[in-house]
């Protein structure tokens, strides 16, 4: 865990949250800096700049951060920049990203809008 050695990131004013394994967390958590869950948390994840969530790690609920690393299970939106999906990840629930990646045997159930515009569909009919 390189950003706990005494030359980490710290001080350059970069804050590092973890739910760790044997952890279980329950309502919004609104982070600005990044975040790595390896536990349970159960609500949304608001204003991050990075979201990772181990092969252990279980979000249940929204999330929206920059950038979004899944190695275990989410179960709500997504809204990022840049999204990874692993190979023993799985997404359920709808997912709008700039861009994306999944790794074989990574798993998404829902709707994906990747690279789109930023205005909602419907929008986009009336026009």
């Amino acid at each position: 865990m390189s950003f706990l050695k005494k030359d980490s990131d710290f001080a350059s004013g970069e804050h590092f949250s973890i739910v760790s394994a044997e952890c279980y967390f329950q309502g919004t958590l609104s982070v600005q800096g990044s975040l790595r869950v390896d536990g349970t948390l159960e609500g949304s994840v608001d204003n991050a700049r990075q979201v990772i969530v181990g092969e252990g790690g279980k979000i249940v609920g929204d999330v929206t951060a920059a950038t979004v690393v899944c190695g275990g299970e989410i179960l709500g939106n997504v809204c990022a920049e840049m999204l990874e999906v692993l190979g023993k990840a799985s997404i359920k629930g709808d997912i709008r990203a700039q861009k994306m990646i999944v790794e074989e045997g990574g798993r998404i159930e829902g709707m994906c809008n990747i690279g789109g515009s930023e205005q909602p569909q419907e929008e986009q009919e009336d026009k």
